[in-house]
C-alpha cells in the first residue's frame, strides 16, 4: 500500500511504497525526507473497505423494506384489479381500461361462495380470498353474468405446465353442460409456444363446447392440435404439446372436482354464502345431496325441475329449465297471485278488471263498484248492493 512522504527540501509530497534513499524529485538525501501521518480514517484500509460495505447494505435493505411496505397496498390493489380482469375475460368481457375493472367486475359478480371437497359451503368466505395454490382444498365459485347477459358459474382451475404453474377460470352455464368463456395463465412458459394458452385466439375455442360426456362425466379437455375426435376436444397449440396437455389436464380434472364438490347437482341460484344442502333441513323431502334452489333457501330439484313449486313459482327461481307452474291457480281478475293460496275467490269475484268494462256477471259496473249479481250492466241496477 502506497504511502505518503514530503521532502523539506524541495517541499514536493509524492507517494513510495516505503521510505526512499533519495527525493525522487530534487535528489535530496533521506535525511530531508519525512512521512506525511494521515489524520483520520484510513481510506485504503480493510477495515474501512469491510464498514463501508456493512453500512451500505444496511442501509439499501432499510430503504428497500420500506418502500415495499409503502407501496404495498397499491400493489396489493394492482394484484386485484389483474385477477378481476382474468375473471372478466372468462366472461368475455376484455380490453378494458385499468379504471373501468372495479366497476364492471361489481356489476357482473353478483355472489361468491367457497365450497370444500365434500360440498359444505365455508361460512363467510369469499371466492376472491382464495389464492390458486389452495384450490383443490378449496373450491371458490363465482355466480354471474357473462358480457352477452347470461347466467354464469365461474370456476377457478389450477395446474402443472412444462416449466411451471398453469391457472384459469373457465365460465360454465348454471347446469354445468356448456362452456361460455375461459381465460388461462403460466408462470414461465416458452414465448411463442406454451405461452400462447393466454392469447383470446386459443381461449375463444372453448366457448359453446359441452362440459359432459354421455356418461355423465367432464369430457372438455385440450388434445393436440388437429387430433380432436368430438366436441369436447380443444385443438392445443402447435409446438406446446406439453402445456396444451397441462391445460387440458386441468380442466377435464379441475371441473370434475367442481361437480363432484357440488354433489352432481345443478347449483343455478345454489351455490350462495347461504346455501344449504336441503335434506340438513328437518322437513326436507329432497333426495340426498340437492342444494336449494332459492335464494329464501326454499328446497328444489337437483336437475332444475323445481320439485318445490313455491321455488318454482317465485321469479328468483334461478333454474332455466324450471317448469314454472304456479302452487295454486290465478283466480278470474287476480293480478297476482298472493302466497301460496294465490288471491282470495271472494276478493277476486268483487275485482273489476278495468273501471271501464261493467261486468256482464253484474259484478262490477261501469266505475268499478260491486254491481248487484244478475246485473246485466245497467248503472243504477249495478250501483245496488
Amino acid at each position: 500500500m502506497a504511502k505518503k512522504f514530503i521532502c523539506s527540501q524541495c517541499g514536493q509530497t509524492f507517494e513510495a511504497a516505503s521510505m526512499p534513499d533519495k527525493c525522487p524529485i530534487c535528489g535530496a538525501d533521506i535525511s530531508h525526507i519525512t512521512e506525511v501521518k494521515s489524520k483520520g480514517i484510513n481510506t485504503n484500509g480493510n477495515v474501512y473497505t469491510i464498514c463501508y460495505a456493512a453500512v451500505m447494505v444496511v442501509l439499501v435493505a432499510f430503504l428497500l423494506a420500506f418502500v415495499s411496505s409503502a407501496l404495498k397496498s397499491k400493489q396489493d390493489a394492482n394484484v386485484a384489479i389483474d385477477k378481476k380482469n382474468q375473471i372478466l375475460a372468462s366472461l368475455n368481457v376484455r380490453g378494458l381500461a385499468k379504471s373501468e375493472v372495479e366497476g364492471k367486475y361489481d356489476e357482473l359478480i353478483q355472489e361468491t361462495c367457497v365450497l370444500t371437497p365434500d360440498g359444505q359451503v365455508v361460512p363467510d368466505a369469499d371466492a376472491f380470498d382464495v389464492e390458486t395454490k389452495e384450490i383443490g382444498e378449496k373450491f371458490p365459485v363465482y355466480k354471474a353474468k357473462t358480457a352477452e347477459g347470461a347466467d354464469a358459474l365461474v370456476l377457478p382451475l389450477k395446474g402443472r405446465g412444462l416449466w411451471g404453474g398453469l391457472w384459469g377460470y373457465v365460465a360454465v352455464t348454471p347446469d354445468l353442460q356448456k362452456v361460455l368463456g375461459a381465460y388461462f395463465d403460466h408462470e414461465s412458459e416458452t414465448a411463442g409456444l406454451g405461452a400462447l394458452i393466454k392469447e383470446a385466439k386459443f381461449q375463444e375455442q372453448f366457448i359453446g363446447r359441452p362440459v359432459m360426456g354421455p356418461d355423465g362425466n367432464v369430457a372438455l379437455t385440450v388434445v393436440k392440435k388437429g387430433a380432436s375426435e368430438g366436441e369436447t376436444q380443444v385443438d392445443g397449440v402447435t409446438g406446446a404439446t406439453l402445456t396444451s396437455k397441462g391445460v387440458g389436464e386441468m380442466v377435464l380434472s379441475g371441473i370434475q372436482q367442481y361437480v363432484n364438490a357440488l354433489g352432481g347437482a345443478k347449483p343455478a341460484g345454489g351455490c350462495c354464502k347461504k346455501a344449504e344442502k336441503c335434506c340438513d333441513k328437518p322437513d326436507c323431502t329432497c333426495a340426498e345431496k340437492k342444494l336449494c334452489a332459492c335464494k329464501d333457501g326454499s328446497c328444489g330439484d337437483a336437475a332444475c325441475n323445481c320439485a318445490d313449486a313455491k321455488c318454482c313459482a317465485r321469479e328468483e327461481c334461478p333454474c332455466a329449465s324450471c317448469e314454472k307452474v304456479a302452487p295454486c291457480a290465478k283466480a278470474e281478475g287476480c293480478e297476482k297471485a298472493e302466497g301460496c293460496g294465490g288471491c282470495p275467490e271472494e276478493a277476486a269475484a268483487h275485482k273489476c278488471k278495468s273501471g271501464s268494462d261493467c261486468c256482464k256477471s253484474g259484478q262490477c259496473d261501469k266505475s268499478g263498484s260491486c254491481g248487484k249479481p244478475g246485473c246485466d250492466g245497467d248503472k243504477a241496477c249495478c250501483g245496488q248492493r
